[in-house]
């Protein structure tokens, strides 16, 4: 918990200087530390003896307060008129002690709780966990599933107790876990969250709650199920990925016109944004790759790409409902009506960002995904989606910048290119975004992540970036004078890399004007990077570069038919970057390369 340094220090200066004022401070923030733990506000802490734990769990009277349980939910889901004129809160009370006290014994250690909170939980903390927790009675699984059944007027609260239940369960031991996932239970989950028909009833921040914690309890879900074998498991991770997309892409057209309103619609993407946010979470586990391989034979890029184009049909839409209103309403309506445009605006552009996001996570270090997503999808088609959408946000561009580095954008000098594939796509957008802002912040970037080192600068080289810089530069009435500027130095730098004359040719065509009398605005920069490109700048001067820094990259020397003698040679300069650092490798051991004949 991050307030335990603070608790610590609190109880030393109070143990220190033995005053009150300390000791009330420590209170204060003991109780606002862990009363999110606990959903009853007991008059009495409940005991604490934890030995006891699993031997309580075998004992007939909790099937009974299952069923008891059972039959009072099935009560308060009742819409009988008595229901109305009789007092619930006994029955609620007795329904939400009874799912706390489950809780307690199926998770005696608050992983769930701790969890939810923000505290990941280390497998050194997790190993010294010395009790078990109960055995889960076989009865937990219909009792779930029955009370999520016809559960309309079942209150939100209530629910979200017994989501705290499943989540306690499956994160307080494997064994439980693997017993409660279920068919069943994976409906119930995947219902909760397609239950949109009650959101218009329902509290938005009860029911956001909900939301929430069923996509916690799913992303749990996954990351037990990776750690289980095939003959442990009821529910493949593949089937639950499939409903998950399924419901992602929701075909919202399918509904009446009376359930498609604009609250709906923006609850919705809502929806879809915390979606897309809990795969992030998911790929967050330590068999990441395991995980990645199962989401890439999920089809999950047609998908997510799918849902961008969704995001297109949204706008067309409200676009065509925006122009029919917009002859009937009155100037203070359509004022209204432009800023109701501009929230659901924004609402598409997050769901946007968390597009790039989920997909940014599923290609993180995985140079199969990366091929995987060139040959079914193409960054070119990725782009032509994207820029359907109309004017990008910088939150977008800047989670374009995340993909190339696989990381925080603003590392540079720490995180390298890892791919270049979104540094292309953002110098083809730069001539058609409206704001010179964006223009200068995009170009400044590039040039400082793909002029950094010799690394950085040949893997721009071999992508081609030079000819897609030229491209972009033919545009130049489109780009600030600044953005200009920095595209040609950064060619500068890629060309004293590696330049060829076809390349040189297009960029001196560039400087073409009709009128002789004219200078081209770009004369003095292209001049200043061909200068830069011809000076040597150090004894630098391979032709030829390798990158040897993936585990599988190799030289290969081509046979030679007939040899002079029995044996052979072959010489080769290497050279070492050490100004590159690379995270995740500093820990590990050294790498040699080894050559075979």
């Amino acid at each position: 918990m991050a307030s335990r340094e603070r608790l610590f220090e609190l109880w030393m200066l109070y143990c220190t200087k033995k005053d009150p004022d300390y000791l009330k401070m420590w209170l204060d923030n003991f109780v606002s530390s862990y009363e999110q733990f606990l959903d009853v506000d007991f008059e009495k802490l409940p005991t604490r003896n934890l030995s006891n734990v699993e031997e309580i769990g075998t004992c007939s009277y909790i099937n009974h307060v299952i069923t008891m349980t059972t039959l009072y939910i099935q009560q308060l889901k009742s819409k009988k008129k008595e229901k109305e004129m009789a007092d619930q809160t006994s029955i609620e009370e007795f329904v939400i002690h009874a799912l706390a006290f489950c809780e307690s014994l199926y998770d005696p250690y608050r992983n769930w709780r701790q969890r939810i909170s923000g505290r990941i939980l280390s497998s050194v903390e997790k190993s010294r966990q010395k009790y078990k927790p109960a055995s889960l009675t076989v009865e937990f699984i219909p009792f779930f599933y029955q009370c999520f059944q016809e559960s309309e007027h079942l209150k939100e609260s209530l629910k979200c107790c017994l989501l705290h239940l499943f989540g306690a369960i499956v994160a307080g031991g494997q064994r439980n876990a693997l017993q409660a996932i279920s068919p069943a239970t994976m409906e119930v989950l995947m219902r909760v969250l397609a239950d949109c028909d009650s959101w218009e009833d329902g509290d938005p921040e009860e029911v956001g709650r909900k939301v929430e914690l069923t996509l916690k309890c799913l992303t749990e879900v996954v990351h037990i199920l990776l750690t289980s074998s095939s003959d442990q498991r009821q529910v493949e991770t593949s089937t639950i990925l499939e409903n998950y997309f399924k419901l992602l892409n929701s075909d919202h057209s399918a509904l009446p016109n009376q359930r498609r309103s604009r609250q709906w619609e923006s609850r919705f993407i809502a929806l879809q944004i915390k979606m897309l946010n809990t795969i992030t979470a998911m790929l967050d586990c330590t068999d990441r790759p395991v995980l990645q391989a199962i989401f890439l034979n999920s089809n999950c890029f047609e998908h997510l790409i799918r849902l961008l184009q969704n995001c297109k049909l949204f706008l067309n839409a409200n676009n065509k409902v925006a122009d029919k209103n917009e002859k009937e309403l009155a100037n203070k309506l359509l004022t209204e009506m432009n800023e109701d445009q501009q929230v659901f605006q924004g609402q598409l552009d997050c769901l946007a960002v968390s597009t790039i996001q989920a997909l940014t996570a599923i290609m993180n270090k995985s140079p199969a995904a990366k091929e995987i997503f060139k040959e079914r999808i193409g960054y070119t088609h990725m782009f032509e989606v994207l820029k359907s959408l109309g004017q990008p946000p910088l939150e977008l561009l800047k989670e374009l910048m995340n993909m190339a580095v696989e990381g925080d954008h603003t590392s540079v000098g720490i995180l390298g290119i890892s791919n270049v594939h979104p540094l292309l796509l953002l110098i083809q957008w730069l001539p058609e975004l409206e704001s010179h802002d964006l223009q200068i912040f995009i170009s400044d970037w590039l040039k400082k992540i793909c002029c950094i080192n010799r690394q950085s600068r040949t893997t721009c080289v071999n992508a081609n970036m030079g000819i897609r810089i030229i491209e972009t530069l033919d545009s130049h009435s489109s780009l600030h004078r600044i953005c200009a500027e920095n595209l040609i130095a950064i060619y500068g730098s890629l060309g004293s890399q590696s330049v060829s004359s076809e390349e040189i040719r297009s960029l001196l065509r560039l400087l073409r004007v009709d009128q002789s009398e004219f200078i081209h605005p770009y004369t003095t920069a292209v001049t200043r990077a061909i200068l830069t490109m011809a000076r040597k700048l150090s004894l630098e001067s391979a032709l030829q570069y390798f990158n040897l820094s993936h585990s599988m990259a190799g030289i290969s020397v081509p046979p030679i038919q007939k040899w002079p003698g029995s044996a052979f040679s072959f010489s080769a300069w290497f050279c070492l970057d050490q100004d590159q650092l690379t995270l995740g490798v500093a820990n590990k051991r050294g790498k040699r390369k080894q050559l075979y004949r």
